[in-house]
């Protein structure tokens, strides 16, 4: 006779999960062996938000035009005693160098700041002439006297500074360009001379002298693209059209004698010229 023993199929059940439980200790244990790889981290991109200072370097030209001369001479002097010699004129470009700071800050891809800078400049505009009066005197009359002519007249810019707002875009990281505008002022001497020489000396020679120094104040625009090397080095090209308004001198009689102390001879020019120039920046 065969008795079943009725606790064997519940013995092989409790076995059976004691053997899985076993496993997924064993399993645990080895997985906590590998190692762990840690999650990428995301590199923050440049921006172009911050301070920064630097260098600039190029040149500087006149836009169109030469230095002009006027006179009140035809009102005072009779037109025959009145001789014309031409005074031909030109322009001469020079070299731009300064320093610059400004701040920036970057919304999206957009830029939005500010700069300014200060420079010295070398341009200059003059016209200059020679010529002679045969036989008779612009003053006088004289029949026996030779006079002889001169006239030259410049101006001239030393330096110019600027403050402005720029606007930018950012096409790819690290590239800014940008439109720019806002206030310029600048120094520029203006100066005539004028003089009359007779032979023989039967009137004294004459000297019209005029010379101003000022201040000038106007406006700029441009534009430009700026290149970041590192997060700190940046480079740029810019170019800068600069209007200072209306330069003038007045050459007056350098004595009393009438009627040549009632002569005035001016000279006067649009100080509007450009800037393409270079520059280096240091982003803090």
């Amino acid at each position: 006779m065969h008795v079943l023993d009725s606790r064997m199929p519940g013995r092989k059940w409790l076995g059976a999960a004691w053997l899985g439980a076993a496993l997924l200790m064993a399993s645990g244990a080895c997985a906590a062996d590998l190692p762990v790889k840690a999650p990428a981290v995301a590199l923050p991109g440049f921006s172009w938000t911050g301070f920064y200072a630097g260098v600039n370097l190029g040149g500087g030209w006149y836009n169109g035009g030469n230095i002009m001369g006027d006179s009140n001479v035809a009102a005072i002097v009779p037109p025959g005693s009145i001789v014309g010699f031409p005074t031909p004129g030109s322009n001469s470009a020079g070299i731009s160098v300064g320093g610059l700071a400004g701040y920036n800050y970057q919304i999206g891809r957009l830029v939005v700041g500010a700069e300014t800078d200060i420079n010295y400049i070398d341009i200059k505009s003059q016209r200059a002439g020679s010529g002679t009066a045969c036989c008779f005197g612009v003053f006088g009359g004289f029949s026996t006297a030779t006079e002889s002519l001169s006239a030259s007249s410049s101006s001239k810019v030393d330096w110019f500074g600027t403050a402005r707002v720029r606007l930018g875009f950012v096409p790819v990281e690290r590239l800014l360009v940008y439109a720019t505008g806002g206030l310029a002022y600048g120094g520029v001497q203006t100066s005539e001379r004028n003089s009359n020489t007779f032979s023989p000396a039967v009137i004294a020679p004459r000297l019209w002298l005029g010379d101003t120094s000022d201040t000038k104040l106007g406006w700029t625009a441009g534009a430009g693209g700026e290149f970041a090397l590192t997060d700190h080095l940046i480079v740029r090209g810019e170019y800068l059209y600069v209007d200072l308004g209306t330069s003038r001198a007045v050459g007056n009689l350098q004595g009393t004698a009438l009627p040549a102390s009632l002569v005035y001879y001016a000279a006067s020019r649009d100080t509007k010229f450009s800037v393409a120039r270079a520059a280096l920046s240091y982003k803090f």
